[in-house]
């Protein structure tokens, strides 16, 4: 065959023998085609490990800088208790009501169940202090959606910081106001709170509940919601029922209202200026940022702070400012 090739090649004329050497010597410098991968055997796939439910989320946190096995004190766990005696947890409980008030309270909240509401170790009168009703000392003082439900600030953190066994954390749960119902309210400013120490109310005052009323919303029909909820604000309460609402306050009746509006850094600053002032002893240990609508912050007598300057937290609180713009459901909707 080689030889027949050479044959007719050699009756070719010049010029087209010249272009076929040509062809034949780039062809064989050609490299060697890549080897052709093979697909890797199909692998089972393995499922994520599921997520923390909102339960073993809020216990990591507030263990983060405190053990496991101490004795605790949980301020107002109500229907929602993060460390039940029945999960085997040593842990005393301080409310208003004892477990019959409770459980009467929530009766028609039928997402509530009753036996999730423990027996109450210490029920406190309107005017009772905790420090007088409470002679143990705790590792952890735990108090989940609570500060800012007080009438003020500074008391509240300085009646927690006696109860606080040697190295004892204070853990608080805080909902993120912007997102829950609060999102509209202006937040809490250290002027308010220093003012309000020094002449504490009784109960929430006619502005508390004509702000909180005339301010709450509604997103896409709910509460509270996390960070990119898409939907629609709906106002709750027309000026009509703000005005009622407003009317309790002068009746002398406590109304259970958020009476301190706060995002994450804005409240890592307010307590570290009201420490460095000498309003608190309590300074931060712990902090997480908001998870779903809530954030958490650990304090200690001996903690270090949040690390970080004045400045910096400043610039960070700022930040927070900077939110979706809102969008409001037409009455008709």
């Amino acid at each position: 065959m080689a030889d027949i090739a050479r044959t007719l090649r050699s009756r070719l004329p010049a010029p087209v023998r010249r272009r076929l050497g040509k062809v034949r010597r780039r062809v064989l410098r050609q490299p060697e085609p890549p080897a052709r991968k093979r697909k890797p055997a199909a692998v089972t796939a393995v499922p994520a490990p599921p997520e923390k439910s909102r339960l073993e989320t809020r216990r990591d946190m507030v263990f983060a800088s405190a053990k496991r096995d101490g004795l605790f004190l949980e301020i107002g766990p109500a229907h929602n208790a993060i460390l039940p005696k029945r999960d085997g947890f040593n842990t005393q409980t301080v409310d208003y009501l004892d477990r019959a008030g409770l459980v009467d309270k929530y009766k028609e909240f039928e997402q509530y169940d009753p036996e999730n509401i423990e027996e109450v170790d210490h029920v406190l009168t309107p005017d009772g202090s905790m420090l007088k009703e409470i002679d143990e000392r705790f590792d952890l003082v735990l108090a989940s959606h609570v500060l800012e439900h007080t009438t003020s600030l500074i008391d509240f953190l300085n009646e927690c910081t006696p109860l606080l066994a040697d190295g004892g954390v204070l853990a608080l749960v805080v909902p993120d106001h912007r997102y829950c119902f609060d999102r509209f309210r202006e937040r809490t400013s250290i002027g308010r709170v220093i003012d309000t120490s020094l002449n504490p109310p009784r109960v929430h005052t006619v502005g508390t509940l004509t702000e909180f009323a005339l301010n709450a919303v509604r997103h896409r029909g709910t509460g509270s919601w996390s960070a990119g909820h898409k939907g629609r604000y709906r106002l709750i309460h027309d000026l009509d029922q703000t005005r009622e609402h407003a009317a309790l306050a002068d009746n002398d009746e406590y109304v259970d209202v958020h009476n301190w509006i706060f995002s994450p850094n804005h409240l890592r600053l307010l307590l570290k200026d009201l420490h460095d002032l000498g309003y608190i002893t309590l300074r931060e240990c712990f902090f997480h940022e908001t998870i779903g609508h809530e954030f958490f912050l650990n304090l200690t007598v001996d903690g270090d702070g949040p690390g970080l300057s004045r400045e910096e937290l400043l610039r960070l609180a700022d930040l927070e400012q900077r939110m979706d713009k809102p969008v409001f459901a037409q009455k008709s909707d």
